[in-house]
């Protein structure tokens, strides 16, 4: 009798991970959505918690608009709140402070940084280099 309990509670909680999709979204699958479409594009996602930090949203979309070679090659600027249950899969990718700007391209993370200014000074670096 014991020995039926216990295989069937086994079934049970092997069938209930497989269900319930335990572990998450996988690093690939998040990156697929984070990725930008076309290549030499990029995407900047902020992901912050409880409020969005607007005087650095401002920036950023200023920063985003002051140049035509910036509008060009970044061709999505997203902000996730990660108080949200339907953003929490993007802690796959690894980001645990916040709030955390990550700068993707076609091949994936190309900066990670809480700081506005080391997203300036990449895209500085990287779009303006030959003006």
């Amino acid at each position: 009798m014991k020995l039926k309990i216990l295989v069937l509670l086994t079934f049970i909680i092997i069938t209930g991970s497989l269900v319930s999709g335990c572990g998450g979204p996988t690093k690939e699958d998040v990156m697929k959505e984070l990725k930008p479409a076309e290549t030499e594009k990029y995407a900047i996602h902020l992901f912050y918690k409880s409020n969005l930090p607007d005087s650095e949203t401002t920036e950023l979309n200023i920063f985003h608009n002051s140049n035509p070679e910036f509008t060009k090659a970044i061709i999505k600027v997203q902000f996730w709140d990660q108080e949200q249950e339907r953003n929490i899969k993007w802690a796959a990718i690894g980001v645990k402070e916040f709030p955390m700007y990550v700068i993707v391209d076609t091949n994936g993370i190309v900066l990670e940084t809480p700081f506005l200014s080391q997203v300036k000074d990449f895209f500085g670096k990287s779009l303006l280099k030959n003006t």
